[in-house]
């Protein structure tokens, strides 16, 4: 008997045994349909991830204070130990054409504005010029802080169209007017000098009921009587550079002063770096989760085994037939091993069509496209195939080893 003879032999039992041939493929569907179905969402996810981060800039790099190793976890920040702003302007100095911007930003608290009845929050951010082009800022209106804001100590302020919309009629211009903002610090006033677009909440956040209000860094500081130095500071590298080479020589410059301090160092860290140590995180979280998903293709497996073994029972004088008639061992092995395996293929292919549809559903959610890939694909079919070879082998060598008398004597 050929090997197309075999598989036309298998799917005709199948066919015969409708209900139990699907019971018996069912672990294998929903093993296979787990696996599709989280690595497609774990993509999408990844892909989302990326996405978001990639949003804030993906030459941007992150320099910040941070305990020495052994070196007093506990003990406060002083202004000495700031990142102070003649460092910055040495480190501009000293690679100004690997830097594009650099953003240096400090926290004035929350502020009240009313207009009638309604109260609108806001979170006051103090920011420099640089901080537009870092954050990836889109301006509406107007302008937003300058050097000259900054040097000046302005109480003006870049507000969000949302904002606008709160304190404005449609037809007004917010540009020029003032706000009184009500603070921790009591009333300050300032005066609007753009608008910008407010970015959609991510898909981990819904959407803050806080505006952010951009105020000069140094009115923030003094509004806060925070000291002049900063804890961190966000540069924007020039295009094609090495980013994780330039994150290391920027490291290395700001640590040229800390040699003598015993409590604090600089740590400098690529957007780059960043987005790859998270795909690792998220393809051993898929991979892990993908692992325990698999177990159920051990019962589904276990499942072939016995139906296998049921089915070998059934057609003892069969074999016996056959067997009678100088059938090989090797033939009768082949027959049920073929069996195995197409039930196996086709509890695959239903579970990679069922995957693709739970992987697509979950896409949605993440509002982005999640399919199987071809790998995912492949790997799954030739999981399933090997499934079917290992839990078919027994029953099939149990089928080939049968006495062929007392398979005829078989009631």
């Amino acid at each position: 008997m050929n090997l197309f003879e075999n598989i036309s032999l298998a799917i005709n039992g199948l066919i015969a045994n409708k209900m139990r041939a699907l019971l018996t493929m069912l672990g294998i569907i929903i093993g296979i349909g787990s696996v599709i179905a989280i690595t497609s969402v774990g993509n999408a996810m990844t892909t989302s991830v990326n996405d978001a981060l990639a949003d804030f800039g993906i030459t941007n790099i992150s320099v910040y204070l941070s305990n020495k190793e052994g070196g007093g976890g506990g003990v406060a920040m002083t202004k000495n130990d700031f990142i102070s702003k003649e460092m910055i302007e040495k480190f501009q100095k000293k690679y100004p054409d690997k830097i594009t911007a650099i953003s240096l930003e400090a926290n004035a608290g929350t502020g009240k504005i009313k207009n009638g009845h309604k109260t609108s929050n806001v979170s006051m951010s103090g920011v420099n010029e640089g901080s537009s082009l870092v954050n990836n800022i889109t301006l509406l209106k107007g302008r937003f802080i300058s050097e000259k804001d900054e040097q000046s100590v302005k109480k003006v302020a870049v507000i969000s169209e949302r904002l606008v919309s709160e304190l404005f009629t449609a037809a007004d211009n917010p540009i020029g007017k003032q706000i009184k903002v009500e603070t921790n610090y009591g009333y300050q006033t300032y005066t609007v000098i753009g608008v910008y677009e407010e970015a959609s909440s991510s898909m981990f956040m819904r959407q803050d009921t806080r505006t952010t209000f951009y105020i000069p860094v140094t009115t923030a500081k003094e509004l806060s009587g925070g000291d002049d130095g900063y804890t961190s500071l966000t540069v924007m590298a020039a295009r094609g550079i090495d980013y994780t080479q330039f994150a290391d020589e920027t490291q290395n410059f700001f640590n040229t002063y800390y040699t003598k301090n015993k409590f604090f160092q600089c740590f400098a860290m690529s957007l780059e770096s960043q987005i790859s140590e998270m795909n690792t995180m998220m393809g051993t979280l898929t991979l892990a989760i993908s692992i325990i998903a698999a177990i159920s293709l051990l019962v589904g497996g276990i499942g072939v085994m016995n139906i296998m073994l049921v089915s070998v029972t059934e057609r003892t004088r069969e074999i016996g037939v056959r067997k009678a008639l100088g059938a090989p061992d090797s033939a009768i092995r082949t027959q049920f091993i073929v069996e195995s395996m197409i039930i196996c293929l086709i509890g695959g292919v239903l579970g990679i069509i069922l995957g693709a549809g739970l992987g697509y559903a979950g896409g949605l959610l993440l509002k982005q496209t999640a399919v199987p890939t071809l790998s995912s694909i492949a790997v799954a079919v030739g999981f399933s195939m090997a499934i079917g070879i290992f839990f078919g082998y027994y029953p099939a060598n149990k089928a080939a080893k049968l006495d062929p008398i007392e398979a005829l004597r078989y009631e």
